[in-house]
């Protein structure tokens, strides 16, 4: 239940950002962090949901499904500036798509690392890795196309399309002996 409760409070603070749009310092970040928060409690109650009886479960489970494709519309929405450049937009969503693989691929590993794991394994933080590299190489990238340093945010991607596969690898490395992927 601490899912829906949390799910309620990040939703109420999106509608609050959304009424008050004055009061928000950092409205767009802050609305992004609420809308990749509640896309993870969207997710966590899906998952719920397919395991409930059989008439609830497809129902439920197809909102679920429409909650989430609509969080990443969201997402992509409030990203997304019309008054950039349509590069920088393409840029933009290409980051954001690789970010959203890499988080998703992360929370993917370590519930298949703590379902299937016999024994703690106490390398198991190193694949947050990628996922803190994504961030730093992110902010350098946003930093750079906002000085208008093209040729750096766009090395910079270089980084960011690399690290899914990071992920991966270390993956591999984290559960050798344990079964793998």
């Amino acid at each position: 239940m601490t899912w829906l409760l949390s799910g309620v409070l990040v939703s109420s603070a999106l509608l609050y950002s959304s009424i008050h749009t004055d009061k928000w310092i950092g409205r767009r970040a802050m609305v992004n962090t609420l809308l990749v928060v509640i896309s993870l409690l969207v997710g966590y109650g899906t998952f719920l949901a397919m395991n409930l009886d059989r008439p609830y479960s497809a129902i439920l489970t197809i909102i679920g499904y429409l909650l989430i494709v609509c969080v990443l519309v969201s997402i992509y929405w409030t990203s997304l500036r019309s008054e950039s450049p349509t590069t920088y937009n393409v840029l933009h969503g290409l980051t954001i798509t690789i970010g959203l693989v890499l988080t998703v691929g992360t929370v993917y590993c370590l519930y298949i690392f703590y379902l299937f794991s016999e024994d703690g394994n106490g390398a198991i933080w190193k694949l947050f890795i990628p996922l803190v590299v994504y961030g730093v190489v992110y902010v350098i990238q946003m930093k750079a196309l906002g000085s208008g340093h093209r040729r750096t945010a766009y090395s910079v991607t270089g980084i960011q399309i690399l690290m899914p596969f990071v992920l991966v690898l270390l993956w591999m490395l984290v559960t050798t002996g344990e079964g793998g992927f």
